[in-house]
């Protein structure tokens, strides 16, 4: 039950740093094209 709820979070958290990760290189692209 733990195990379940930890890798769920994990999941969560991993899934929110890579849209942070992805929004961040989108505007640093939008930066160098401008």
């Amino acid at each position: 039950m733990n195990n379940i709820t930890f890798n769920k979070f994990d999941f969560i958290g991993l899934a929110s740093g890579a849209a942070l990760l992805t929004a961040f290189i989108y505007a640093l692209a939008q930066g160098l094209v401008l």
